[in-house]
């Protein structure tokens, strides 16, 4: 019998599957010797039945090491598990580099409410994210920040998240950390920071399932020998106010300009950049990101990082967006209960800010900005949202509205961010 069979029997009966079966079977799927029935196969017993920490690490080790890695030792790197409105790469990895941190990241496309931090980025004109691993190396020595599409990186994970996207096998903890550490682990920096999102626009609905990937994270990238932390934030509703590729570009300028922003944004992008510069080991970090906001340095970091990419930094006082705008009243005066993320983030795919399927085109001018925060008292008849873009404005209209929930008591506004290991 074969390794792969092997280990679906084993896997079967809630039997360990050894490092060497592991690596054998994740190395035959990725040169094609290893069928996709096969490994659909393995991969629903592993959702049935679970992994022990071993096995997942083993599995974390073995897809990294299935194709190039990187090495950036020196270097910081974030990840978050994805949100509606998730700016916070945008803003606070600038802030970083700016405080002399290098920052090292591999980033992909969205799938889904708005596009990833790549997509938001080409929103800008003649903006490059196809650079070889020499300019990559290059422009980190030179700015200290890059930021490409993810090439040949972890291939194994790659065959085999498509694979479970098409089998009901996403929701997996042990097959969710493996994907997303192997990768980090393939891009080679020694110091990461993951930002695990809960909440009606995450992929975790609850404070105990972020909390428990959280730390699965960090352990294993701590055992992989990255120095690891996390923090657990709230996606029940939209960060800042931008959703969509150009506009949240926009209001990340705004930001690292030192000009106002919402409270949840202003929070979290300076809380990542204290954590980051911290696992780094520079002192007295808060001060430090204070000085690189106000002194515009964070700003000007930005703008240096845009052109040696290809980027129009001239572009970036004006970045364009749909010219067809329509403004969403509110029905009825009070205070803002509820703005879900997981409403808006629809509203915004239906203006064509995401895509629905692999492959779909991004309208980077669409999405939605919200004109209130919880907590805000409005009046009938007030504006509480724009939207950009002419693809299904009246069904994004709709879910919008859906998604505002009003109170005519007084509404304390959530924290943005709940918990940190």
């Amino acid at each position: 019998m074969s390794k792969v069979l092997d280990a679906i029997e084993a896997k079967k009966s809630g039997e360990k599957l050894s490092e060497e079966t592991i690596r054998e079977v994740v190395r035959g799927y990725t040169e094609g010797i290893v069928p996709n029935y096969q490994m659909a196969s393995l991969l629903m017993a592993v959702f049935i039945q679970g992994m022990e920490y071993a096995e997942t690490l083993a599995l974390t080790r073995a897809m990294a090491d299935s194709g190039e890695r990187y090495s950036f030792p020196e270097c910081v790197d974030k990840h978050s598990t994805g949100g509606v409105g998730d700016k916070i790469s945008l803003t606070s990895l600038p802030v970083v580099a700016a405080c002399g941190v290098p920052v090292a990241k591999l980033s992909g496309r969205g799938l889904g409410t708005t596009g990833g931090t790549i997509d938001k980025l080409e929103s800008i004109p003649g903006f490059s994210v196809d650079l070889s691993e020499e300019q990559f190396t290059r422009q980190v020595g030179a700015v200290g920040l890059a930021i490409t599409e993810a090439g040949d990186l972890a291939p194994a994970d790659k065959a085999i998240y498509a694979l479970r996207d098409t089998t009901g096998t996403v929701d997996s903890l042990p097959l969710i950390g493996s994907s997303i550490v192997s990768k980090k682990v393939a891009t080679g920096a020694g110091h990461m920071l993951y930002d695990v999102k809960r909440g009606s626009g995450a992929f975790m609905k609850t404070t105990e399932q972020a909390r428990e990937l959280a730390e699965l994270l960090v352990r294993l990238s701590e055992d992989l020998g990255i120095r690891a932390s996390a923090l657990i934030t709230d996606m029940d509703h939209p960060l800042g106010s931008a959703i969509g590729n150009a506009l949240e570009v926009r209001e990340s300028i705004t930001f690292l300009r030192g000009d106002e922003v919402p409270e949840d944004l202003d929070r979290e992008a300076r809380q990542v950049a204290v954590r980051l510069l911290e696992l780094s080991g520079i002192s007295d970090p808060g001060n430090v990101v204070e000085e690189a906001l106000t002194s515009g340095t964070a700003h000007e970091k930005f703008v240096e990082f845009v052109r040696a990419q290809g980027g129009d930094a001239n572009a970036l006082e004006a970045l364009p967006v749909s010219d067809e705008i329509r403004e969403v009243a509110a029905p009825e005066g009070g205070y803002v209960a509820r703005f879900g993320a997981s409403g808006v983030g629809r509203a915004a795919l239906a203006l064509g800010a995401g895509r629905e399927k692999k492959g779909d085109e991004v309208d980077p001018g669409a999405g939605v900005e919200m004109l209130v925060k919880v907590g805000d008292r409005i009046e009938k008849g007030e504006s509480v949202a724009r939207l950009y873009g002419g693809r299904n404005a009246g069904k994004a209209e709709a879910l919008v509205r859906e998604a505002l929930e009003i109170s005519k008591d007084p509404v304390e506004p959530p924290p943005a961010v709940l918990d940190s290991l």
